[in-house]
């Protein structure tokens, strides 16, 4: 059977093995906690971004507002993009009457 010797070396090997086991398990306990940091930050970052794109998006329409707005005021500058789109709208009216014209 097993030698007083034989015992010794497989209680200091169990031992070992259970530091490890131990370290594994701390590690893992760590790892869990930063990846529910990121998560969370992850989470804040895309909360920011949808903000970020709603407001650009806000601005963009106001910009659109004030060019029709200075177009009609009699800015030069603006004139001729109000005409273009009036242009373009005014081309789209008449492709939608063609259309029901069509059936």
């Amino acid at each position: 059977m097993f030698s007083l010797l034989n015992m010794e070396e497989i209680i200091q090997e169990l031992k070992i093995l259970e530091l490890k086991i131990r370290e594994l398990i701390k590690d893992n306990r760590e790892l869990k906690e930063k990846n529910e940091y990121l998560e969370k930050s992850l989470s804040k970052g895309e909360d920011k971004l949808i903000q970020k794109e709603k407001l650009y998006k806000e601005l963009e329409e106001q910009n659109k507002r004030l060019k029709v707005i200075n177009a009609i005021s009699g800015s030069k500058e603006y004139k001729k993009v109000m005409k273009l789109q009036m242009n373009r709208m005014i081309k789209e009216i008449d492709s939608c009457i063609a259309e029901l014209q069509n059936m």
